[in-house]
């Protein structure tokens, strides 16, 4: 492993506000770590972890020039949506006050409609009608996105929702800061009963056209950014500051990089330090929902990472259900032994009662459990961490999955059909391969290193495809082209279908150009077309008039 080409990437916290930035806000600094001790650092977008969501790519040690921070800023404006959030929200006033039969929403356009509206949507896909409920639960009617590198948003249950907000009212909440987890806002703006006020924040401006700017913020939770400025940012300090119990609720996405998350919760717990005047010892109450694999399943050096980035965070044994997410959603397709989604809090467990239907109080820990999470005294705890009753083994003197055996010759508990190994053997470096120390401290790491030209050139041809353009036509250029991006209009598909060689024409006149510039047309000489019929076995002419002229030119040539 210590020769692989690409050996992982760390995240480089610095003042993102001195980072360049994309259509997403500062882009972060990060370090990927290359064979033979080498290391790159570049800069990229701080949400996407596929270029083609965003194109963003700048080595640390390139020079930014004038022409590319004009290039950035006029992609930022581009990006920008055509209305405001205070004038999108003015169509769902206007649009709140009709019957719900003339209510409709364009999922194409993400916007609200009035029924003498929709003749200008002929060829969107039109939601219609829409009901009180469903306006103020947009989550019902908007299509969740399903990038897995970028923006995926699965949707708690109702149960989920439901055990949630019962969670915030133990703790007798009155403010709500929802960063993500817009079926916990919705439930919260809905139900006035609950006397709780919930202020949202998230990447998605969809939701901008059901909540007042007042209630939701386009928010990156990755760098700290506020997509409409300053206006947005002094909603949300106000909104921190009042003298009331405010409890951060957030569901990550997954595969997000949590040293990000996890600076920018700490920044929000300064911001709230610093509008109430309290002292750096004092901590905002967090419900955070995440996958338990970032604790359990990542090397050893992850996990110390992630737990050092969250000190005071603590594990419920609750098991969060999901309505459209193919294995953490309870069904026949889900998980084996349900989901591995969990809720991590950063106050005393004993607070948050689960459903006593699944989960009971132990006594002893002082915490709701799973029923099938028996306490054991030998571990002085339950230690079940997938819902199942764990089982204690003197050998390893520790509380194992039920299933694992205990296996003499690595001297601990292994699945019984795993391949055994040296016993207590630590993992090695990535770098040079020996144990004893993490990449970042190898000794064979080489700081501020450059790469030789031939590794240079290598690597900036693979970097060319996906490096951004020279100027903003090409910019345009490469959207056009790109297979998986929707055309701007209807010159935009012809431009595109013409480029496109798997693509059929759209006119007689367009295949007979590109008939004409094939280069499997007919040949200029019999030589060529003995060439042309050795490697082209599956060639049919272009019409019966046409054979006849090659076959008279090839007989006159002949004679």
């Amino acid at each position: 492993m210590a020769n692989s080409d690409r050996l992982g990437v760390d995240v480089i916290i610095n003042d993102l506000k001195n980072n360049p930035s994309c259509v997403h806000g500062p882009t972060v600094l990060f370090e990927r770590f290359l064979g033979n001790g080498h290391s790159r650092k570049f800069y990229s977008c701080s949400t996407c972890r596929d270029r083609r969501d965003c194109g963003f790519f700048h080595l640390a040690d390139g020079k930014i020039t004038s022409c590319k921070r004009e290039l950035w800023a006029r992609l930022v404006i581009e990006a920008a949506p055509i209305l405001s959030h205070q004038e999108r929200f003015k169509i769902w006033k206007t649009v709140k006050r009709l019957p719900a039969s003339d209510r409709s929403y364009c999922s194409s356009c993400s916007s609200l409609l009035k029924k003498s509206d929709m003749s200008d949507h002929g060829s969107c896909a039109v939601i219609s009608p829409i009901s009180d409920e469903q306006l103020s639960h947009p989550s019902t009617i908007l299509v969740p996105k399903e990038s897995s590198k970028f923006e995926a948003q699965y949707l708690f249950a109702t149960s989920s929702v439901s055990v949630i907000v019962g969670m915030l009212q133990n703790l007798n909440t009155s403010r709500v800061l929802c960063i993500g987890a817009p079926r916990v806002h919705e439930a919260i703006a809905s139900s006035p009963h609950l006397n709780m006020s919930s202020l949202m924040m998230d990447i998605d401006d969809r939701y901008c056209s059901f909540f007042s700017p007042k209630q939701f913020i386009q928010y990156n939770m990755f760098n700290h950014h506020f997509f409409e400025g300053e206006t947005a940012k002094n909603t949300y300090e106000h909104f921190i500051s009042v003298d009331e119990n405010l409890v951060i609720v957030t569901d990550p996405p997954f595969g997000g990089r949590m040293e990000l998350l996890a600076h920018n919760l700490k920044q929000i717990q300064d911001d709230w330090r610093r509008s109430r005047g309290l002292d750096s010892h004092r901590e905002l109450p967090v419900v955070f929902v995440f996958h338990n694999s970032v604790l359990f399943v990542f090397p050893y050096f992850m996990e110390q990472q992630v737990i050092s980035s969250l000190p005071s965070f603590t594990m419920l044994d609750y098991q969060v259900d999901y309505d459209n997410h193919p294995l953490y959603s309870s069904g026949p397709k889900g998980m084996k032994n349900g989901s591995a989604v969990r809720v991590f809090v950063n106050l005393p467990q004993s607070m948050f009662p689960l459903p006593e239907e699944s989960y009971h109080l132990c006594k002893v820990c002082d915490r709701w459990v799973s029923i099938n999470n028996q306490h054991c005294d030998k571990c002085n705890g339950c230690m079940s961490k997938d819902g199942r009753t764990y089982k204690h083994c003197d050998g390893c003197n520790k509380c194992v999955k039920p299933s694992w055996v205990h296996c003499s010759d690595c001297s601990r508990c292994q699945p019984h059909d795993h391949r055994c190994q040296e016993a207590g053997s630590a993992l090695t470096c990535h770098m040079c391969g020996h144990s004893g120390h993490k990449r970042m401290d190898c000794p064979k790491r080489k700081l501020g290193c450059t790469l030789s030209d031939d590794e240079s050139k290598r690597k900036r041809r693979k970097r060319n495809k996906n490096t951004l353009p020279l100027s903003l036509e090409d910019e345009r250029m490469r959207r056009k082209t790109n297979k998986n991006t929707l055309p701007l209009s209807l010159e935009d598909e012809r431009m595109r279908r013409k480029t496109n060689k798997n693509t059929l024409p759209l006119s007689l006149e367009d295949e007979r150009m590109r008939r004409k510039t094939n280069k499997n047309t007919l040949p200029l000489s019999l030589e060529d077309e003995r060439m042309r019929r050795k490697t082209n076995k599956n060639t049919l002419p272009l019409s019966l008039e046409d054979e006849r002229k090659r076959n008279m030119e090839i007989f006159s040539q002949l004679t």
